[in-house]
């Protein structure tokens, strides 16, 4: 005999512990989800701020000589 029969569970009592656990689920994927997409967040911002730190001297050469052939054009005119 299933627990329906038995009356231990009613029909509506078992489809609200489906819609229950059918719910917890998609909340847990949900959330793991949105931890997933802040550690992939984490890791941009960590790999973009070694890069600025490998690269600053050359960026900063690079608007220097950017800022000074801005500056000798418009000296020019």
């Amino acid at each position: 005999m299933s627990w329906i029969e038995q009356g231990w569970l009613t029909k509506m009592q078992l489809q609200a512990s489906w819609y229950s656990a059918i719910a917890r689920v998609r909340g847990k994927a949900a959330a793991q989800s949105t931890v997933e997409y802040a550690l992939v967040g984490a890791l941009v911002v960590i790999a973009a701020a070694g890069a600025l730190t490998l690269l600053g001297g050359e960026l900063t050469s690079v608007f220097t000589n950017i800022s000074k052939t801005l500056g000798a054009a418009s000296a020019g005119h």
